[in-house]
């Protein structure tokens, strides 16, 4: 093991033993020339079979799952199968649809476009944590009723018929998991296939992404031996929640830091989606809550003494993200749904770290 090998897997180590909820990490990087790879990974991934995390070990990427979405959106833009400003009403059925959006007791959910989704400036309600008039929001619903079932379309009625809209749609922008779950069921729509199955066939499969699938929908290509990571709110673990089998769209694959990296890669290096034409339209960023801006399915975040990072974050402590000043690619998880700011704090550590070995 190299110097920096060594001291990047005592970095990942420090992170579990110093991190009194984090009961697992995983850290993968790799710049875009190929030529260093490393992962690492510490602390107990199942705690019952007392199996312990390894870099292999399959995870739940969460929110990390909307640039797979948003990407497959842009890949039918080119396509011509869709365009960006096509509304959405026209390709979802009205059960559905009607009265998702009303503002001030003015309705606008005709006038929801597309790129509005993709983008979060639809106003329309998050389902997963906005709160109805004295009730629980969805997250709550995780954490205290574990054995309760939902649908993808029960998620979207929760915005629909229990919260109220945030603002105009394109006047402003407010992060909603519902946005994605209409997202996935437009992709359908166009498609003619299951969610699961689009992945597949766009993703997935071309990119070789064997050890990836959507939770309770589908399995990965090559058989998995080793057991999904579970995750936790401080220390309960949650991932066992029923309520989370309506993560879809939104967040619902489940990933390698291997396959997400590769996935990265190659959406950056145009193997997905055009890197001159259709990928600048996914970074057109507006400001969404520091240190976050959004542009379609992608964040843009810049804290204060380190690089730029593009790509994504979820909300149980992954991260998929890639720094341009540098061409690194980053990718893992601390599997801990309430330390929502500490991976990007850990990918500014290994920044700061590497920085070192790869500007000699």
């Amino acid at each position: 093991m190299s110097s920096i090998e060594a001291r990047l897997q005592d970095f990942v180590k420090k992170t579990v033993e110093k991190g009194k909820t984090i009961h697992s990490a995983l850290l993968s990087l790799s710049p875009g020339n190929g030529k260093f790879n490393w992962s690492g990974a510490a602390g107990i991934a199942n705690k019952e079979k007392q199996i312990s995390m390894t870099p292999e070990t399959p995870f739940f990427i969460a929110s990390v799952t909307k640039l797979f979405t948003a990407t497959i959106i842009m890949k039918l833009y080119e396509e011509k199968k869709i365009k960006l400003d096509d509304i959405v009403v026209n390709y979802l059925p009205e059960t559905l649809m009607k009265g998702i959006h009303i503002y001030k007791s003015v309705d606008y959910t005709d006038s929801i476009n597309i790129s509005h989704l993709l983008s979060h400036t639809s106003g329309i309600a998050d389902y997963y944590l906005e709160k109805p008039k004295g009730g629980k929001n969805f997250f709550d619903i995780i954490l205290k009723n574990p054995e309760k079932t939902y649908t993808v379309d029960q998620t979207i009625g929760i915005a629909r018929d229990k919260l109220e809209a945030n603002f105009k749609p394109g006047t402003k922008a407010k992060y909603s998991d519902t946005n994605f779950q209409l997202l996935g069921k437009i992709i359908e729509s166009v498609v003619g296939k299951e969610l699961h199955q689009i992945y597949h066939d766009y993703i997935f499969s071309p990119l070789e992404m064997n050890n990836t699938w959507l939770y309770k929908r589908s399995d990965p290509i090559d058989e998995i031996n080793t057991p999904v990571a579970e995750f936790y709110y401080n220390n309960k673990m949650i991932s066992d929640s029923k309520p989370l089998e309506s993560s879809w769209a939104d967040g619902g694959i489940i990933s390698t830091a291997k396959d997400c990296l590769a996935f990265l890669k190659a959406l950056f290096k145009g193997k997905i989606i055009n890197k001159e034409l259709t990928l600048p339209l996914m970074h057109e960023w507006r400001g969404i809550g520091y240190p976050l801006k959004y542009g379609f399915g992608t964040m843009y975040i810049k804290v204060p003494s380190t690089l730029p990072l593009i790509g994504h974050l979820g909300s149980t402590g992954t991260f998929l993200l890639y720094a341009k000043d540098v061409d690194m690619y980053f990718a893992g998880t601390i599997n801990q749904a309430n330390l929502s700011s500490k991976p990007v704090k850990l990918v500014s550590k290994l920044l700061y770290m590497i920085k070192k070995d790869f500007s000699k």
